[in-house]
């Protein structure tokens, strides 16, 4: 994966920071990342989305009806992930960057072919689902956003 430059901090005095190979490292091991959009009324819009990395950005799938692809065409997120539940085991990440809908098809094409690779073994099976379901989900189009890092302040309080 190539690392983009990045401005990279600790979130605070009190944490140690993690190093740009363990953020990325720790970003592709996690299996969900909370993403959060400005809303038009001021409060931000936060899901928990499937996600991929390919050369030091992050890009998201989604549905192109969904509210999220209008707020990530505004041109900003900020995406949070952590884990552990002592002290002495938290550690997370969060990155603020612009955001914008991906329409070019190679792009589009490598992001869909990295998201079904890296969720294959827990994506819903048509044999598993409803059939009216399944109709409806394959008349939906997808909308692929991609998340540009500006920020990224991380801790790992295993460091301390």
């Amino acid at each position: 994966m190539t690392l983009m430059t990045v401005r990279h901090r600790r979130a605070n005095r009190q944490y140690v920071a993690m190093t740009d190979e363990e953020v990325w490292s720790f970003l592709d091991s996690k299996d969900r990342v909370f993403v959060a959009f400005p809303g038009d009324d001021g409060y931000p819009h936060v899901t928990p989305m499937w996600f991929c990395l390919l050369n030091g950005r992050i890009y998201l799938r989604t549905h192109d009806y969904k509210v999220k692809v209008r707020l990530a065409a505004a041109g900003k997120a900020c995406c949070s992930i952590d884990d552990g539940k002592k002290y002495t085991e938290l550690r997370g990440v969060s990155i603020w960057g612009r955001s914008r809908v991906v329409t070019d098809h190679p792009t589009v094409r490598r992001i869909a072919e990295a998201m079904d690779a890296r969720y294959a073994s827990v994506q819903w099976k048509e044999t598993e689902m409803p059939r009216s379901w399944v109709t409806e989900r394959k008349r939906e189009r997808r909308a692929y956003i991609e998340i540009v890092p500006e920020r990224i302040s991380s801790w790992d309080n295993r460091k301390v």
